[in-house]
């Protein structure tokens, strides 16, 4: 019989694998290039459509279509509300998952699952599995059920405390420093900032508290050191850094608003400070609570990682806007890398498991923050460009030491899985399914005062204003169409829908005025076609589309439209961009350097791992298995014809008692 196998799928958001294969032959990424060039890549390995992040991880992990698992797109329908984005919520839990994880089916037959950083995957739902994360993008986020792309964190998001305005920011100017306790070396003239930190986006929300902010001479040119303290007493302080340094991991504790008390860590780097300190800035990352976020509880315990750090999205926010440079950015990803890989090594070291899946997001922050400007056909300044790629070759170089930690962590008779959930595209004109639906009649949209009825479904009104500059809002009452999410659009149907108009005997007739409407589609800017694909609900089946979270007609857009990935088809490909995913498999049972031509499906994942590691088959696997990546097809055959002829061996020696080899004569 084959040896028993351990199988670790490590997933990184919105990777592509052949800018990695272009790295790689520029002489970078040995780990990628070993398991890569040691096993087998998929040359067309594509994901469900949308080709959006929560439905496609989802389907890496149970082999079901998105017809199947019913996560149809980032945000899911809520219940009894029109059919509206503004009823929609982020899909981030995995009990909105209705297909069976693959973890779930082994800890059932009593195998060891390690579950970390998977959007989707929290609450966990095995008995001896481990799970970290999983109900955001990174540790400490949380998504599920929000509206647009809003997430909270614990304890709070990253903040800058400086002498300048930054959105967000926390300003304040320093003054000759007071008495501070078990102060050694003062340095000439002191100073201190009073920083009254207001603590956003909390998940749970942290009192208003005051910081302090000291600066001093070191060398007599000037200023250039700088301690954040809780306190004026250095014995308290939190770090005390110059100018480009980030400060240890520090572990504090927050008085909590309801009066209640938790710890969280962080780390902050001093990214300004001028001579007389007129110019001081420092960014601190998402403050993390050290716990709450693993289950069983004990297991986030076991994580020893002295210097990494979970950042907030990443960083790619303050990026975008400037509050900081790409040398931070990069190395705010390596911070985060250097966590979760310091995660997974804590968790697997042991050897006392036998299924692992993870996610990393950075590939995919990256290219919202980068790709643009990677691209020639939407970044012609040249120097632009070189500083993008510089940014997006050390976000993979992150990736790779990270990965080769966990390659060094899993063993050598581990198979591994690298896979992607999908690829992008450069930003392109934004297209608005409202335009060609309102032009044809089917659609009319509701002005901001009309649009405040729909405030139950909000928090708070700001909200509904940002959805109505973005798209619109229909009036339910006189629309036959309505826009959900990034691709579905459902008819607004009597017997269905709160306020349907569309009688059930013109159902059809509407679906295919849908489609017209947005086959016609002109975009005014480009004078270009920006619908590459429409079909209705039935035919959506194709694309592993059905069920109640499938809308009455389906759309795509060609990849020279829109933002990146979501409503573009698998196969989009445009500029330096590809909707293609990574897919590489390594380890027992697998070829060697081969480059797979076949249409691979993420669908294949699932079954794939389970024929060659002997593990349960998940109730809803829809996929296939990989059959041209294995080196020997036939091998379950193989063990069960050899299981089959010791049988008879064995049931023939029974059969003869007592009776000596070499008699062949009955005994009656």
């Amino acid at each position: 019989m084959s040896k028993e196998k351990k199988v670790a799928v490590i997933g990184f958001d919105c990777a592509l694998p052949h800018l990695i294969e272009k790295h790689i032959a520029e002489g970078h990424l040995p780990n990628f290039k070993k398991l890569i060039e040691g096993g087998v890549i998929a040359d067309n390995c594509l994901c469900p459509f949308p080709t959006i992040t929560p439905p496609n991880w989802a389907t890496i992990a149970t082999g079901a279509h998105l017809g199947t698992h019913q996560v149809t797109d980032f945000h899911v329908h809520k219940e009894g509300g029109p059919h509206i984005f503004l009823n929609t919520a982020e899909a981030f839990s995995s009990d909105r998952v209705k297909a069976q994880y693959v973890w779930d089916a082994a800890d059932k037959a009593g195998k060891k699952c390690i579950v970390l950083n998977y959007p989707g995957s929290w609450p966990s739902h095995m008995e001896k599995g481990i799970v970290v994360g999983g109900e955001g993008l990174s540790v400490g986020e949380h998504r599920d059920g929000q509206l647009f792309l809003e997430s909270t964190v614990s304890l709070c998001s990253n903040m800058i405390i400086s002498t300048d305005f930054y959105p967000r920011g926390v300003r304040g100017s320093f003054q000759p420093a007071e008495k501070w306790a078990n102060l050694t070396e003062r340095g000439e003239e002191p100073l201190e900032m009073v920083a009254e930190m207001e603590f956003l986006e909390g998940h749970e929300k942290p009192a208003p508290v005051i910081w302090y902010v000291l600066a001093r001479q070191s060398g007599g040119k000037g200023y250039d050191t700088i301690t954040l303290s809780p306190a004026r007493d250095m014995k308290k302080a939190f770090c005390t850094i110059k100018k480009g340094e980030w400060s240890p991991k520090v572990v504090t504790t927050l008085k909590m608003k309801n009066g209640s008390k938790k710890e969280g860590f962080f780390r902050c780097k001093l990214t300004a400070l001028s001579d007389d300190a007129s110019e001081f800035t420092m960014f601190v990352t998402s403050i993390i609570a050290t716990g709450g976020w693993s289950y069983p509880a004990e297991a986030a315990a076991r994580i020893d990682s002295p210097e990494g750090v979970p950042v907030f999205r990443g960083g790619m926010a303050e990026l975008s806007i400037g509050s900081i440079n790409m040398e931070t950015y990069n190395e705010i990803t390596e911070i985060s890398d250097l966590w979760l890989g310091d995660a997974a090594v804590s968790l697997l070291k042991d050897g006392d498991w036998d299924l692992f899946y993870m996610h990393s997001h950075p590939p995919d922050w990256a290219y919202h923050a980068l790709l643009n400007d990677m691209d020639p056909k939407t970044q012609p300044d040249e120097a632009k460009r070189a500083k993008a790629w510089a940014g997006h070759l050390r976000i993979y170089q992150s990736s790779d030491k990270m990965l080769g930690r966990i390659i060094e962590a899993a063993g050598k008779d581990t198979l591994f899985v690298l896979t992607s959930d999908h690829g992008a595209t450069a930003d392109g004109p934004m297209f608005n399914p409202n335009e060609p639906l309102e032009a044809a009649g089917l659609v009319t949209l509701l002005g901001e005062e009309e649009a405040n009825k729909y405030s139950s479904l909000m928090k708070d009104i700001p909200a509904i204003k940002k959805y109505l500059k973005i798209g619109g809002l229909a009036n339910m009452s006189k629309s036959k169409a309505t826009l959900q999410g990034q691709c579905h659009i459902y008819v607004n149907l009597k017997g269905r829908d709160p306020e349907g108009i569309v009688d059930p005997a013109d159902y059809e007739k509407v679906q295919l005025q849908i489609i017209d409407a947005l086959y016609a589609w002109v975009d005014p800017r480009t004078k270009t076609r920006p619908v590459s694909l429409a079909l209705t609900k039935a035919d959506a089946r194709l694309l592993g589309l059905y069920g109640d979270g499938c809308g009455d007609v389906v759309f795509a857009v060609y990849p020279w439209f829109s933002s990146q990935h979501g409503p573009i088809l698998p196969t989009g490909e445009w500029g330096v961009g590809s909707l293609k995913c990574l897919l590489v498999l390594n380890g027992p049972g697998i070829k060697k350097g081969l480059r797979l031509d076949r249409t691979v499906l993420l669908e294949d994942i699932v079954p794939t791992i389970c024929y060659v590691a002997d593990l349960p088959m998940p109730e809803n696997v829809d996929g296939a298995v990989i059959w041209q990546a294995l080196k020997d097809p036939n091998m379950k055959q193989k063990e069960l014809s050899k299981l089959r002829d010791g049988l008879l061996r064995m049931e023939a020696a029974m059969a003869r008692k007592d009776r000596a080899p070499w008699d062949k004569h009955d005994c009656a």
